[in-house]
């Protein structure tokens, strides 16, 4: 015992000053948990050539020294802040605690079967273990989780800061020791003590569990995602599949447009035919965070798990607006990846790739948002960026880093060979990385052109500033104090958002109220309250309850709250005021949530309609209702049509966009809200007659609103405006299919 002893003080000792690895919780875990297989196996065989040695006496000790590591992880919160120390505990007594029991079982029965070599055996057994493991998990199923009988497991994506915790865990522990208890029975058979029936049993026991392996969440095949969610829409080129409570048949049609859309801009800039054929790609679209961290193990995070054989994507259905085409990227990258995993060896190609090749967008672009933050970081600049390129493009280099500035400084880079050099050296160089080859200059060379070009960019758009101060400044899980700890009033808010699904809303109220009552300023749990009070009409509730609110505390949604409580008060101006103020903190890119304050400022004066948009009822009943109510004012129409929109009621939506011509802005404003105005609402119009296939209106409208962003120097929007004429020229695509 000694030598294990020793072993696992040197490894504790190694993990002391390592960031995320120094904290008890999951990662630690799995890496105690891979250690001690060996060490308490190896350790165990050599005890067990005493045959009179008791497996029960060997397990104890082995046990015990799993408290030297376990230790010094507790010892390092006074440099690692650890907040979820209970949950580490119980990471390390699933993942340590239950493997050294396996390896001791394992050593007991290689000794009792008198297997040549055991010591060996034994080391064979865990390498192949911890290999064929994720291979058959990862390698077969959708799914971001592996569970494993010598480390433990990966319970989801890096990205996902909040760990999904699956009942899948606990069987499949369940079944390691299910295993050692059969290895226990065939060491005693060995011995001479037999025991058929009880091996038996042990034996039909893992038969069964591996048969409803699926059902029990050990692993999720393809079959239980389809069967869970349940919903089915067949396009061109797509198979998508969702919940159908939560996705209805004109949500479903708008989805598959814009699949196939996004699809269709990928594969055009990768120089690809429209018409080219491929295998069919599955997009599974969740409801929620629970239902994709349950099926999946992946709460939040988008993911293209492109090693499979079937190409798919999986995402939240909130997050298909901003990670569809950045999947589809990655989707498309397949045919350029290295054999068997078709990726890159890198992930800073592999982000990159996907960064560069999304559609456009009203955000800033990469090229923005690098060259912003180099310039007003003095800790850096483009020539340290430059240099940092090749670093970025390793495993250690790319994860380590912040994620939103490692995307954003690969898309550029990659981005700028893709315009510079065409599509065709950019498939060349993906799968190896051999800048050399393809490109004839090294990677530092390529790394300074690009710097170079950004410096001779002419324009930075305003908002990237926004951007860089919100994102670029969010640590990685790397530097994260207290990795995965969710507060107790986050906590609150989950459960209150679960409620709120289940359409409970006397529980969602007491959440929502201990959840502020442990975080008074929690300004979520704040807005969801104020909509609750608004729908229910307590609008003195809903002003005393933001009045308090410090300043920085009001989010532009709670600004919006107050003032529609101001509004249904009769108290106008101060509407107004809040409003404008609402307004103001959007970023300058949120045009739909810039265009639909200023539509708010424009009915202040109207509370039956405020009363409306602030009630419960669907997008739909509402158009209706406002239709019933005031149809004749302009301002009213736009509400109705823009509930058409909410609603993916298109055809609607573009009735009374045609018919609509008058401006509901006041002519009081100031001319810059009369000019966003106008634009958003071309903008509406080109997107409601695109989506309900109105092509040659889609296109008037889309390029009128090319014009009118290009006027204003809006880049990013000329060139989505741009985008939407040209599919609106190409004619409709993504219309569901009939099953086969």
């Amino acid at each position: 015992m000694r030598r294990v002893l020793t072993t696992y003080l040197g490894l504790g000792l190694l993990l002391a000053p390592v960031p995320l690895l120094n904290v008890l919780q999951v990662e630690s875990a799995a890496v105690v948990a891979l250690a001690s297989f060996f060490v308490a196996g190896l350790s165990a065989v050599g005890t067990f050539r005493d045959e009179t040695v008791s497996w029960v006496g060997v397990l104890g000790r082995q046990e015990a020294a799993l408290l030297v590591p376990l230790f010094i992880l507790l010892f390092a919160q006074f440099w690692a802040p650890n907040c979820t120390v209970a949950q580490g505990l119980l990471f390390y007594a699933l993942f340590p605690g239950v493997t050294v029991v396996l390896a001791v079982a394992l050593a007991y029965a290689l000794q009792g079967l008198d297997v040549p070599r055991p010591g060996l055996v034994l080391g064979a057994m865990g390498l192949g273990i911890v290999v064929a493991g994720p291979l058959y998990d990862l390698g077969l199923h959708p799914q971001f989780y592996t569970y494993n009988h010598v480390f433990g497991g990966v319970l989801g994506p890096i990205y996902d800061e909040q760990l999904a915790v699956r009942p899948g865990l606990f069987a499949f522990r369940g079944l390691t020791l299910l295993w050692a208890g059969v290895a226990i029975l065939g060491g005693r058979w060995g011995r001479g003590q037999r025991h058929p029936w009880l091996l038996m049993v042990g034996v039909g026991a893992i038969v069964a569990v591996y048969t409803f392996a699926g059902p029990l969440g050990i692993n999720t095949p393809a079959w239980v995602l389809q069967e869970r969610l349940g919903g089915h829409t067949r396009t061109a080129h797509f198979d998508l599949y969702y919940d159908p409570a939560r996705v209805d048949t004109a949500t479903a049609r708008t989805l598959a447009q814009t699949h196939e859309a996004q699809y269709d801009w990928v594969r055009g800039r990768l120089g690809l035919s429209r018409d080219s054929t491929g295998p069919r790609i599955q997009s599974y679209i969740y409801p929620n965070p629970d239902v994709k961290g349950r099926l999946t193990g992946a709460r939040t995070t988008s993911v293209s798990p492109v090693w499979l054989a079937t190409p798919q994507v999986h995402m939240l259905r909130s997050e298909v607006s901003r990670s569809l085409g950045h999947e589809l990227a990655h989707v498309a990258s397949r045919p350029y990846g290295l054999p068997g995993i078709n990726a890159s060896w890198a992930p800073g190609l592999v982000e990159g790739w996907a960064v560069a090749l999304e559609p456009p967008s009203p955000g800033p672009v990469p090229d923005d948002l690098v060259l912003t933050a180099a310039t007003s970081d003095t800790t850096t600049s483009l020539r340290a960026e430059a240099e940092a390129i090749a670093n970025r493009l390793s495993p250690l280099g790319f994860w380590t880093g912040r994620g939103a500035v490692s995307y954003a400084t690969m898309g550029s880079f990659v981005g700028f060979l893709l315009d510079q050099y065409g599509p065709d050296k950019l498939k060349e160089v993906y799968a190896w990385g051999s800048f050399d080859t393809v490109y004839g200059r090294s990677i530092q060379e390529l790394a300074h052109e690009w710097a170079s070009h950004l410096h001779r960019r002419p324009a930075v758009a305003r908002d990237a500033h926004d951007v860089v101060r919100r994102q670029f400044t969010r640590p990685s899980i790397f530097e994260a104090e207290c990795p995965h700890y969710v507060p107790a009033a986050q906590q609150h808010l989950q459960q209150a958002r679960r409620a709120a699904r289940e359409r409970d809303t006397t529980r969602m109220v007491e959440h929502l109220d201990q959840a502020l009552e442990l975080r008074p300023q929690l300004a979520e749990a704040h807005e969801a309250r104020a909509r609750i009070r608004l729908a229910r009409g307590q609008i003195e509730a809903v002003r005393k309850q933001l009045d308090t609110l410090a300043a920085p505390i009001r989010t532009p949604s709670l600004r919006r709250a107050l003032a529609d409580a101001r509004v249904l008060g009769g108290a106008v101006q101060a509407a107004r005021a809040h409003y404008a103020e609402a307004r103001a903190h959007l970023p300058g890119f949120a045009h739909g949530r810039r265009a639909r304050l200023l539509l708010r400022d424009a009915v202040a004066d109207r509370p039956g309609v405020v009363r409306v948009l602030v009630s419960s009822d669907s997008a739909a009943t509402q158009a209706r209702r406002l239709e019933a109510g005031q149809p004749s004012a302009p301002a009213v129409r736009v509400w109705r049509g823009l509930r058409w929109m909410d609603a993916h009621r298109y055809g609607a939506a573009f009735s009374v966009w045609k018919a609509l011509s008058a401006s509901p802005v006041r002519t009081a404003r100031p001319q810059e809200w009369h000019r966003a105005w106008r634009l958003q609402q071309v903008a509406w119009s080109a997107e409601s007659a695109l989506a309900a296939g109105r092509t040659d209106e889609a296109r008037r409208w889309a390029t009128r609103a090319a014009q009118q962003a290009r006027r204003l120097g809006d880049l990013g929007r000329t060139a989505l405006f741009a985008w939407w004429s040209t599919r609106a020229e190409e004619g409709p695509s993504g219309v569901p299919e009939p099953p086969p």
